[in-house]
């Protein structure tokens, strides 16, 4: 398995192509050092039996020798989140993930007003609170993620789509930061100027790139995101954390899983060779 400048990884499995075993032998096969688990994906999330069936997954993960240091926790609405989010958790630790990011709370039609941001501040203060102890028991690190503003040009804003809101929050509360690229360029922020306020706090990465309009999740220069100055300020502030892709693999016929993973590998190559000035 080559060595890549930095640990390239894909966030998988994608939902409904294949369980995590399998991912973990396709990523192996084709140049992968490295995986991100979306948790919720797994076939057997929350069923019977998911611990042993997650002990499982972590015995293939330690033969294949892939780097597995991040997962994603549940986050689509649901009455029972609060149980799939501890469930999550649980796994993470089971799988020996590092961190594990939880989505921040929002509103993508707020206005943008003092009193609407420290209502959002408070509400993620409380609740990152509940989970952290949880998350420390585990073993694992929480982790937070810049989300989407959508409306950002219609006059609304989502609270936690920039880095100064995660800052605030996420500096009491010891979380690190993931930083969405795909949100970042749909919420018509500079990379450059976003990440470099980030620093040392940028510990995670989701990889996509999108129109500005959608959060369509396809590959890095497949759209129109600014990578040259998200490139130039990860290099500046000194990121060394695995590049992850999180792509809507979940949309493409299995036949070309091989070829498409193999351009998002040697996209991650390029990127990660920018990054650490190789």
């Amino acid at each position: 398995m080559k060595k890549h400048a930095l640990p390239l990884s894909i966030s998988f499995p994608p939902r409904g192509k294949m369980d995590a075993i399998e991912g973990i032998e396709f990523l192996k096969d084709n140049g992968f050092d490295s995986i991100d688990f979306a948790i919720d994906n797994f076939p057997n999330y929350g069923g019977e039996n998911w611990r042993e069936d997650t002990r499982r997954v972590k015995q293939a993960l330690d033969e294949s020798g892939l780097i597995a240091v991040s997962g994603h926790l549940p986050f689509r609405a649901s009455e029972d989140l609060h149980e799939k989010i501890l469930i999550g958790i649980e796994m993470a630790g089971i799988l020996g993930l590092k961190r594990a990011v939880l989505h921040p709370l929002g509103d993508r039609r707020a206005e943008p007003t003092e009193e609407n941001r420290k209502y959002w501040f408070e509400k993620n203060m409380e609740y990152y609170q509940i989970y952290i102890p949880y998350a420390d028991r585990a073993g694992i690190k929480l982790v937070t993620e810049n989300m989407r503003d959508p409306l950002h040009d219609k006059g609304m804003h989502r609270y936690a789509s920039n880095a100064e809101e995660l800052i605030e929050f996420a500096d009491p509360l010891g979380l690190e930061i993931c930083w969405d690229f795909g949100h970042a360029h749909g919420a018509g922020l500079d990379q450059y100027t976003e990440i470099k306020k980030l620093g040392h706090r940028l510990t995670m990465t989701h990889v996509n790139d999108n129109y500005g309009t959608d959060d369509e999740h396809i590959p890095p220069y497949y759209g129109q995101a600014d990578w040259d100055g998200a490139m130039r300020a990860m290099n500046e502030i000194g990121y060394r954390n695995p590049l992850n892709f999180e792509l809507k693999f979940r949309t493409l016929p299995m036949e070309i899983f091989p070829e498409a993973a193999a351009v998002v590998r040697r996209i991650g190559e390029i990127m990660s060779d920018k990054i650490v000035g190789a």
